[in-house]
């Protein structure tokens, strides 16, 4: 397929001194090796014919003119559509796969053929023949942009309606009028520039069914803020939505029924965006990943069925939090379910888990991130027992077992996730520093009762010893005369001479409570901190 090539550089940029597990992408930059990719426009018109089809077709080649591609028209003049013949290519360009891979994407301008009876014997848009060759080049990569009425043709063709869009089909829509479009992922990038509430007149969709379950809806509009008629979708109404489809990539836009609407910039540049993402010129904003694309790429993931399920469990939970927009605690399960599919080493699963992360992010500014730290959480009884330790940000719940033989306190210990220090900067920018890594606890607290840092002691250990880099003291708790975690205690540090490369470190953690500690679900949390050394 003929596809502009980019290249992609990375701006470095300093690291600063909390540890983080994750990975902050860096700022990036794109520079196209070739000038021009070619867009096919699908105007034909078997059934209604649309008077914005003419100003789609002019506003996509403007766009072309200005953004560094080329257009092919195909709407030949046929039955009453009086096409566009001084544009259209003379012949059907629906020949074979290979013909349509010269496109970077295919945009079908409302080609509305009047097959909305389902009649499998009405004429259609493509035959099957031209269908087999869309089908193949959809499957091989290709990009698929429909405009407003491109969910009012091939209603025949289930395939096609799933292409559009989870088989949401043109139902019906009342007279145009002013309402306000609601934008749900303001970081793809064809939505970047849209207002949070976009007020548009329009002539607006209802749909057959809510494709949501199958798509990742992009903006959705308001129904109180116009009259929707009989076939009303109630309070979730996408309309414009997008998706990666049996190896494509297919996006989706309502709206632009009115000619005025392909002179508006903001809306102009909404297409484009969209256009390019489907070219796959762009991403952003979790790049149109939805959670059952997800649990396709981990069911055919290779690897131990119970880590599967562990990861499956994981994704379930963020769906979950998702659709109660409560995204923070999407955010912890997906991060949850990226440190277990580790276990499964595929990059696929990893790379989908990535765009989920991203598209959740997007959507809340109260997410939990690795800089914040690890949250301790303790369940405290009066009776022998377990402690629970939920390490949110690595996603396992670790859990403290009761030792006996102690009559002075409660103890409790488990131990700590690994810590990895990675040390790669150069003479220069190191000059004659080490590092030290430390931690810090804050008190637990559960309602009114509270136990001291000074409580938690640790005794930290090297998983990759080596020259130069030694294990931080063992710190007492208050019990045992020490300050406990209460004040910044090393876990590791590094000579200068021992400094470069990778070090795994953990810690032995245990809590001395004072007997009689009142019952009830404490929290705490432990910061852990990463700094040069002289």
């Amino acid at each position: 397929m003929k596809r502009p090539v980019y290249r992609w550089g990375a701006v470095a940029a300093a690291a600063g001194v909390a540890i983080s597990l994750g990975v902050t992408p860096t700022a990036a930059f794109a520079e196209p090796e070739e000038e021009d990719y070619k867009v096919l426009v699908v105007g034909k018109t078997l059934g209604f014919r649309h008077s914005h089809i003419d100003d789609t077709t002019n506003a996509l080649i403007l766009l072309g003119q200005q953004n560094g591609f080329t257009v092919d028209v195909w709407d030949p003049a046929i039955g009453n559509s009086p096409g566009q013949p001084a544009l259209s290519l003379a012949t059907t360009p629906f020949t074979s796969t290979a013909d349509l891979d010269q496109y970077a994407t295919i945009v079908f301008a409302s080609p509305v053929d009047g097959t909305n009876s389902q009649n499998p014997a009405s004429p259609r848009l493509l035959d099957d023949s031209e269908l087999a060759a869309f089908q193949g080049y959809i499957r091989g990569g290709g990009g698929y942009l429909g405009l407003h009425a491109a969910t009012d043709t091939m209603h025949a063709v289930p395939w096609y309606s799933e292409l559009t869009g989870g088989g949401a089909r043109f139902r019906n829509h009342p007279a145009q009028q002013q309402a306000t479009m609601r934008v749900e992922n303001p970081g793809h990038p064809s939505t970047t520039m849209l207002p949070t509430e976009w007020s548009r007149y329009d002539e607006w969709y209802n749909f057959t069914t809510n494709p949501r379950e199958d798509v990742h809806v992009l903006i959705t509009l308001d129904e109180t803020t116009y009259n929707p008629g009989n076939g009303r979708m109630g309070a979730d109404h996408p309309i414009a939505w997008c998706q990666n489809f049996e190896g494509g990539r297919s996006w989706y836009e309502g709206a632009g029924h009115t000619d005025a609407s392909w002179t508006d910039p903001v809306f102009l540049e909404h297409i484009l965006r969209g256009l390019e993402w489907t070219a796959g010129l762009v991403s952003g904003g979790g790049d149109c990943v939805t959670f059952p694309e997800v649990d396709g790429v981990l069911a055919g993931a290779a690897g131990d069925e119970a880590v599967k399920a562990a990861v499956q469990g994981h994704l379930a939970a963020a769906k979950t939090a998702d659709a109660a927009d409560a995204h923070a605690d999407a955010i912890a399960s997906l991060l949850q379910a990226q440190r277990a599919a580790a276990g499964l080493d595929d990059d696929a699963l990893d790379a989908k888990i990535a765009d989920l992360l991203e598209w959740q992010r997007g959507l809340t500014a109260d997410g939990p991130t690795d800089a914040d730290g690890v949250p301790i959480d303790v369940s405290i009884v009066d009776a022998p027992g377990a402690l629970a330790l939920t390490v949110a940000d690595f996603g396992e719940s670790v859990r403290l077992t009761q030792e006996s033989g102690f009559t002075d306190r409660w103890r409790f210990t488990a131990g700590l996730p690994t810590v990895k220090v990675s040390d790669s900067r150069n003479a220069t920018q190191a000059g004659a520093s080490g590092w030290a890594a430390s931690g810090q606890s804050s008190a637990f607290v559960s309602g009114t009762s509270t136990i001291g840092a000074e409580n938690l002691g640790w005794a930290p250990n090297l998983v990759t010893p080596r020259d130069g880099v030694s294990a931080g003291p063992q710190v007492a708790t208050a019990v045992d005369g020490g300050t406990g975690l209460a004040v910044a205690s090393v876990l590791a540090s590094a000579t200068p001479e021992g400094r470069r490369g990778v070090t795994d470190v953990n810690a032995w953690l245990y809590l001395d409570a004072p007997l009689g500690t009142a019952e009830g679900d404490y929290s705490a949390r432990l910061t852990l901190s990463l700094f040069p050394t002289d």
